[in-house]
């Protein structure tokens, strides 16, 4: 069996696997609130991005917050 064709199935299992631990573990309460206000999202960006609520969509900035925290702790 050669390792190469492998390779690429094995990596997408891997980070679905992350995808779904780290959703689980999430303190995020994303079902709370589906909208902001105009007044909401001025907040959130002026917040820097380690100290910002996670949210739905929002890929980039949660996973950014995910891998500090796991490094890091809380």
């Amino acid at each position: 069996m050669n390792f190469r064709k492998l390779q690429l199935p094995l990596l997408a299992v891997l980070a679905m696997a992350f995808c779904f631990v780290s959703a689980g573990e999430s303190s995020a309460a994303w079902f709370d609130m589906v909208t902001t206000t105009e007044a909401q999202r001025q907040a959130i960006r002026a917040q820097p991005l380690l100290v910002r609520p996670n949210r739905p969509g929002h890929f980039y900035g949660n996973t950014v917050r995910r891998v500090h925290h796991f490094r890091h702790g809380r």
